[in-house]
C-alpha cells in the first residue's frame, strides 16, 4: 500500500467543500492510499529529514520523509523564509515531492510566467518608482502586484499619477512589484487552466462578483472553452512545467493573455468537477500514482 504526506496549512482552516488539497487527499484515501498530512511547522531534521505527522485517525506519529512514497506540497502563499527553509528540508527528503522543492525555490508565483512574456500582457517588475510612472505613462491604466500576493490579494488597480500607491508597494524604491496594463475585458473574468505534468487538466471561468479581482474568493466559477491561442500558450508552457518537475499548476489568462502562473497550491478541481460533471481529484490521484516506481 502507498504511503503519501500532503504539506498544507492547517486542515481546521480550509473550507473543505470546496478545498482542492482536500478533495485530493479524500480520494487518495478512497484509493486505498494511506495519507498523512502536516504543516511546514512540522517538518524538522534530527539525522535525516522527518515530521511530525498526523494520520486519519488524528494520531501523531514522527516520520522520517523518506519513508513516504510521494510527498505533495500544497502550503498556501506567501512565499516567506518559513516556506523556503521548508523546501530545503523537502530537497533533502529522498523521495517525489510535487512539486518539486527547487523549483518552488527557484521560481516565483509571479516571476515565473516571465519566460513567456510574448504571450503575457505589458508588464514590469522593478523596485523604481520612475520606472514604475513611466510604465504607466505609455501603458495607461495598470495593476501593480506584490511578488508575493495571492489569491488576487494586493492587487490593485493604478495610473500614472498615483504615486503614493507606488511609493508604498516598492517601499519608497526598495522592493520590487510587478505592474502590468490593466486588461478591460477582466471584468468579464479570467480563465483557471489547470495542468496535470505537460497537459491541460480542466479549466474555468472566474466572473468577479464585483470589481476585477478574478479569484474564487471573489467570482462565480462558470463553464468556459479555450480559445486556439490560449491552447497555443499551454502547449509552450506545458513541457517548460514538466521539465522543472511541476506536476500541477494552475494558469491565469485575461482576454487570452497570460497573466499568471500557480504553483504552490494552485486550487479549482471542485469547481471544475461540478461544472464539467468529472472526478478531477481521481484523475490527479491516478496521474501521481503513475509516477512512482
Amino acid at each position: 500500500m502507498s504511503n503519501w504526506l500532503v504539506v498544507l496549512d492547517p486542515i481546521e482552516g480550509l473550507v473543505s467543500k470546496t478545498d482542492t488539497s482536500i478533495a485530493i487527499i479524500n480520494q487518495a484515501r478512497l484509493s486505498g492510499i494511506t495519507v498523512d498530512t502536516a504543516t511546514i511547522e512540522q517538518l524538522y531534521f534530527e539525522t535525516r529529514a522527518s515530521v511530525i505527522a498526523t494520520d486519519s485517525d488524528g494520531k501523531q506519529q514522527n516520520k522520517a520523509l523518506a519513508d513516504y512514497a510521494l510527498i505533495l506540497m500544497r502550503k498556501e502563499p506567501p512565499y516567506d523564509l518559513a516556506f523556503h527553509y521548508a523546501t530545503h528540508l523537502l530537497s533533502l527528503s529522498g523521495t517525489l515531492v510535487i512539486n518539486s522543492p527547487s523549483s518552488l525555490r527557484n521560481f516565483n508565483e509571479k516571476l515565473i510566467a516571465l519566460p513567456f512574456i510574448e504571450y503575457m500582457p505589458p508588464t514590469l517588475v522593478s523596485s523604481d518608482p520612475e520606472l514604475i510612472m513611466e510604465f504607466l505613462v505609455r501603458q495607461g491604466t495598470g495593476v501593480i502586484k506584490s511578488l508575493d500576493s495571492f489569491q488576487g490579494k494586493s492587487v490593485q488597480k493604478i495610473a500614472a499619477s498615483d504615486h503614493k500607491k507606488v511609493n508604498a508597494y516598492t517601499k519608497n524604491g526598495e522592493q520590487p512589484v510587478m505592474v502590468q496594463k490593466f486588461l478591460e475585458n477582466v471584468f468579464e473574468g479570467d480563465k483557471r487552466v489547470m495542468m496535470l505534468g505537460d497537459t491541460l487538466l480542466g479549466a474555468v471561468l472566474r466572473k468577479p462578483r464585483q470589481g476585477y479581482h478574478a479569484s474564487f474568493a471573489y467570482s462565480d466559477a462558470l463553464q468556459t472553452e479555450l480559445t486556439t491561442r490560449e491552447q497555443q500558450i499551454i502547449s509552450k508552457v506545458g513541457p517548460w512545467l514538466l521539465k522543472h518537475g511541476i506536476h500541477f499548476a494552475g494558469l491565469d489568462f485575461i482576454d487570452q493573455k497570460l497573466t499568471e502562473i500557480n504553483i504552490t497550491c494552485p486550487t479549482g478541481i471542485v469547481q471544475i468537477s461540478e461544472i464539467e460533471g468529472r472526478k478531477l481529484a481521481e484523475e490527479i490521484v491516478n496521474y501521481f500514482s503513475n509516477l512512482l516506481p
